[in-house]
């Protein structure tokens, strides 16, 4: 699942639910890969993200 974020530094989240990977691309180029992220703990991250600014939460909240 791919989300767009809405922040200074951070432009989109990636999270693999088989693997419970995460990855973290940031606007200036940089790619982050966190291991082990529970799918509970990608909610609560999910959560500081405005609904009306993700795309992906909006069409599930639709």
């Amino acid at each position: 699942m791919q989300f767009l974020v809405h922040s200074k530094t951070i432009a989109e989240l990636e999270y693999d639910g088989e693997t419970c990977l995460l990855r973290v691309l940031y606007k200036d180029g940089r790619v982050r890969s966190v291991p082990d992220v529970v799918p509970t703990l990608m909610m609560k991250i999910l959560a500081r993200v405005p609904v009306e600014k993700s795309p992906y939460l909006m069409q599930r909240a639709i």
